[in-house]
Formats: C-alpha cells, structure tokens, sequence
C-alpha cells in the first residue's frame, strides 16, 4: 500500500569527463541504415526523424554504432540499431543481441526496483540506512544519511574515482567489499546541497541487496530485469559468455574494448549495466505504462507515479530530482532524464510521461554524448510544442549583487582521495559578475549567459529558457544552483582559490630554481674568481660548514620532493585506472619520497630560524635560505592539499 510522500521527500536540499572516441573512418549512410526489432511502427514522422537524426550523427561524430529504443502514444517499443558493432568485422548493430554498456543510465533501473519496495511496504526510503547495512558510514544520529538522500544524491558524499574502474577482474572485488574497506567521506550534512556521488547509489543499490540477502546483481536481476523480461540485460561482471560475445565494442581514448572485456566498476549500482535496445525499450515501456508489461502488472500499483514525482530540489523554483531521474522543463513541459558515460560509451534517457513519450539512446564511443544531444534534441522537438521565447531586460543591478558576484565551483569534488586535483581541475567552474545595466551574467569556458533577476536570489536567462539560483548559508550567499543539475556549485575562497595555488607554485619553482641551480651556480662562480688562491677549501673542507650543509639539506628536499612527484605522475599516466581508483603497492611506495622530502623540510625550516642567531651566516644567505624554505613549505601544503603528500586514503 502507498505511504503518503514524506515533508522530507519535498522539501530535502531546498534553499558530471567523457574520452574522445578514437580516430577511425566515418560510418557511411549505408553502414548506418537501421536494423529493427519490431514491425510495429511509430508515428512516421518520429520514426523518419529518429532516422534522420542517429544517421547523421554517427557520420558527424565519428561513432561506430547506436542502439535505440522509443515509446511514443502508447504504441509498443520501437528498437532499432545503427551502424556497427565492431569496426573490424563490421558486424551490424543488432537491437535484440547486441547490447551496449549504459554507464549511469543503470542508476533509474536501481531507483525503479528500490521504489517497487518501497511502495511494498518493505524499505523506508527516510530511514537510517546505517541500520539496514553492515558497512560504515560517515554520519551520525543527529544527522543519518536515509535512501532518499542516497537517490536524489544529497548524502554529502565526496565524489572520487575510488573503487570504480578495475581493469582486471581478477582484482575485482564484491561491492560489500568496496563500501567497507573504502568508504567514502561524507563532506556536508545529509539531504540538503546535491552533488552527484556514485558511491551514493552504490549504498543504494547495497540496500536493495541487504534486503534480499543477495549479492547486488541477483537481487536486481529477481526483483526487476528478470520480471521485466531484460533477459539481455546484465549487471554482473564479468558479463555472462552469451552477452559478451555479442556485446558492442566500446571504443575510447583508454582502449579499445571487445567481448565485453573493458574496465569494470567495483561501485557497480552506479553503472555496471549493459543492455540491449529491445530491453531499454520495456523499461521505456513499463516507466510510461505505469508498471505495466504485456498485460500484467510488474511493479506495485503506483510505484511509477512515486517515482516520477520530485523528491528534492534546490529551489522551487528550479527543476529537481524524481526518483533516480532528473527534472528538466522543455517549455512548460517536464521531462525527466538520466545519462550515463563510460570510458568507451555514452547513453541518454529521457521520459515525457504527459507526452507519452520515452526515447533510450546508446553509442559505442564517448563522442556519444555530442551525437546523443542532437538525437534528443531533434525527437524532443518533433514530439513536443515548440518552447515559448521571451525577452527580459533587466531593472537595475539587485539590492544583493556584490554578494552574488563571484566564482563558483561544482561540489562534486574529491576531498579526500589522491584524485582531489584532477577532480577540480574537471570541476564546472562558473565566474558571475553583473552588467552596467543590472544583468548577470554566468561565464563557463568561452559560453556567456545573461540572466534577470525575477525573485531574490532567482534568475532567468533572458530568453526565458532556464532559471538559476543561489543559496545561503550562514546569512551569506555561498551557493549557485543550476535548473535539471543534481549538484550545487560552491563559492570559491581564500585558499581554495586556483589563483592562490599558482602563486604558490610559481614561488615554489624559483625557491627550487635557487636552491638547485642559483647556489651551485654561485658556488662555481666563487671558484673560478678565486684569483688562484691556494686556500681555497677542498669539497671535504667544504661540506663541514654550517652554511653549506643547510644548503644541501635544502636542495636535497627539492630533489626528493621533485623526483617522487614526477615519478607519481608517470605510474598515473601509465595506469591511469589502476591509480585513481585502486592504487597498486607501486604507486603507495612513491610516498615514500614525499614523505622523506617534508622531512627534510621541517628540519630545513629549523635551520633556517637557527640561522639567525647564528654568526656563521651573513644577512643575505639568511634571507635566501629563508626564502628556499618558505618555498619548501608552499610546496609541501600544496601537496597536501591535494592530497600527494602522504599515501592515498591517509589524510
């Protein structure tokens, strides 16, 4: 029996790098004529177009291959394929065989069976999870992490690559496993800012198999795929023979991957599925038909209609989440939509359920997710009204607008991880100042937005297509809210600033550049002006003194630091996967060198405060020593910070 929506679910936070696909030759429109599954046909005008728009964009994108699936005014579930599967055998997309790896897609097909129970009666989405799992949590009672946060992706997780690519199923372990031994910090309070988490939905998924006492793969395989009728679908890894063997090829910067033998994910609920179109088009069909499949109800009575409803968002006047969907307004019209990219996939789903209307999309190359835009571009504006422009000027700057300028970052960040750095520098980013005439305007990469203000805090752009907001904390506005985004930008401040670490980098490099190059330099210079006096010190002699020993510990710590930091960035850049998400002993025992050199830098910066009582020293190699261990310093806490300094997940 349904269970009256919570105040929680409605007002909970009220207030995501794609590879380049590989070079390869360009399908022809001959290589991307479609194969069916069905003879029953849609609308011929969203069929045509449906055509239309795949064809042209695996010739304009360079993508090998689609696999799509639409339902539309009721008709039963168009699937059809597109170019190839594999571009050495040429073999053709197949909709009913070939099954392609949906990526993040996977996250609304656990969120359906997780509603099914809940609307069983048998989970309590705003219960304490920490009670129904047996792995640690970082929260507390005062503040519990509940599977509504889990799912609208409000835990206040951090967000790293930790326990997602494996690239030998070897070390592949269970998802217990990852979850226990490699938890992920909560950075913010439960159910308030959004930011997309991945191993969010892997406790999710963890307690949809809690409550099955079975491991993930079977419990979502018994309580959906399976009564669904997905038999071409899969969560296991690796995938059974007779899937892989007609799994699409996946091809991406990283690899080419055939026989379904790419990466694997250790967070699998967060998107280890793969799926034919012939099964995305019935769960298109069971989303839009209210749980129901060929005559008989697969779901509980009601339990899509729970799910289609919002169960957070930032504002309320911005799209949010349903559960496990995204909102987004095309017009007046709500959609809700989820993607999903791998290192050599990319899909796309998006449900209209006043229009009646659900499209899946799946392409074989990361450069998916351009050709993906159009697709759904192109059928959204053949299904759906035409949106209504508008034109807004804006009245004068607003009363708070020195508080709203700035810098704002994503949240879906690393905090913890050894992958802090690259999380941030992948972070959206978004600068906002205000016009002369009163207008903000947003600029993200070369894009520029202009927006009016049309409430306190609320924007919209001026064409009228979208809103934005902003959000307090503490009385001040610290948040940038983005309409059909789970995740939150931040203000950026102080010494989260980039600008401030590039100083210090900068300052970093020309301690290193005196310490290194300018005091040996010097050093030769002496020697060769000495003007052949006798006296000159031998090198025995010369390692005695006070002065050149502390520039040898100095310049010592340089070399160390330097060394073990390009030797990190070399084993990553070899084993890119491996390291960012289930460091090797190899790559754990270049900290070894970090180590060595921070210690070499606390005793460089007690030489350098001994160094002025001592009457060894002159004033001027005092400064400069101060300088070479200030720089040591400005070194070591940006390692730190970014978490290079010690071994991944010591903090």
């Amino acid at each position: 029996m349904r269970r009256s929506p919570s105040r929680r679910r409605f007002l909970a936070g009220t207030g995501a790098a794609c590879t380049a696909a590989l070079a390869g030759p360009p399908v022809s429109p001959s290589d991307a004529s479609p194969s069916t599954a069905t003879n029953e046909q849609l609308g011929s005008d969203v069929e045509r177009r449906l055509d239309e728009a795949v064809e042209a964009s695996l010739a304009e994108h360079d993508v090998p291959g689609a696999s799509v699936a639409v339902v539309s005014d009721g008709s039963p579930p168009l699937a059809k394929g597109y170019g190839v599967a594999d571009r050495e055998t040429e073999a053709p997309v197949d909709p009913e065989e070939t099954a392609f790896r949906i990526g993040s897609v996977s996250k609304p097909v656990v969120a359906t069976a997780l509603m099914d129970r809940i609307e069983r009666d048998e989970i309590d989405p705003d219960a304490d999870v920490s009670r129904r799992l047996d792995v640690p949590i970082d929260a507390s009672e005062d503040e519990p992490v509940t599977l509504t946060d889990l799912v609208t992706h409000r835990g206040g997780f951090e967000s790293t690559n930790r326990g997602m690519w494996i690239p030998d199923e070897d070390d592949l372990r269970p998802l217990e496993s990852y979850l226990r031994n490699d938890p992920q910090k909560r950075v913010r309070a439960p159910g308030r800012i959004g930011s997309y988490a991945n191993f969010g939905y892997a406790l999710a998924g963890q307690v949809l198999a809690a409550h099955a006492d079975e491991p993930f793969h079977r419990a979502i395989d018994e309580s959906l795929l399976r009564p669904a009728g997905m038999a071409d679908s899969s969560f296991r890894q690796p995938l059974p023979d007779s899937m892989a063997e007609a799994h699409a090829t996946g091809y991406g910067s990283t690899g080419t991957y055939r026989d379904g033998e790419f990466p694997l994910l250790g967070l699998r609920p967060a998107g280890s599925m793969s799926a034919t179109a012939s099964d995305m088009g019935r769960f298109l069909e069971l989303q839009l038909n209210g749980g129901e499949l060929d005559g008989e109800q697969v779901l509980e009575p009601g339990a899509i209609d729970a799910m289609h409803e919002r169960w957070a968002t930032h504002h309320d006047r911005l799209p949010g989440m349903a559960f496990g969907l995204i909102e987004k307004s095309h017009g007046d019209v709500r959609t809700l939509w989820h993607n999903g990219a791998t290192l050599s996939f990319y899909s796309h789903l998006v449900l209209v359920p006043e229009y009646d209307f659900g499209l899946f999309v799946s392409f074989n190359a990361p450069a998916g997710s351009a050709a993906a835009t159009d697709v759904v571009d192109e059928l959204l504006d053949e299904v759906l009204p035409a949106p209504e422009t508008a034109s807004l000027t804006p009245d004068g700057p607003p009363a708070r607008a020195d508080e709203i300028a700035g810098t704002y970052r994503s949240v879906q960040r690393s905090h913890t991880w050894h992958d802090r750095a690259t999380s941030a520098l992948n972070a959206a980013t978004i600068d906002v100042r205000f016009d002369e005439d009163g207008a903000l305007v947003t600029e993200q990469g070369a894009a520029t937005e202009r927006w009016v203000e049309i409430e306190p805090l609320v924007f919209e752009r001026t064409d009228g297509s979208r809103r934005i907001a902003f959000g307090e904390e503490g009385g001040e506005v610290r948040y940038l809210f983005h309409g059909g985004s789970p995740t939150a930008l931040a203000r950026v401040d102080g010494l989260d600033r980039l600008s401030v670490h590039g100083v210090l980098a900068v300052g970093t490099v020309l301690g290193a550049m005196l310490a290194l190059v300018g005091w040996p330099a010097a050093a030769l210079y002496r020697w060769l002006r000495r003007d052949g006096d006798s006296g000159f010190p031998g090198w025995r002699t010369a390692v005695t003194g006070d002065v050149v020993r502390a520039k040898l510990l100095a310049a010592g710590s340089f070399s160390v630091l330097f060394a073990s930091v390009v030797s990190i960035v070399v084993h990553f850049l070899a084993t890119p996967l491996m390291v960012l998400s289930d460091p090797p002993a190899t790559f754990q025992l270049l900290f070894v060198g970090t180590g060595l050199g921070a210690a070499g830098t606390i005793a460089t910066t007690g030489v350098a405060g001994y160094s002025w009582t001592s009457e060894r020293w002159d004033p001027f190699e005092r400064i400069q020593y101060a300088l070479v261990a200030g720089s040591l310093l400005a070194g070591c806490w940006l390692l730190w910070y970014w978490n290079l300094l010690l071994p991944p997940g010591v903090t």
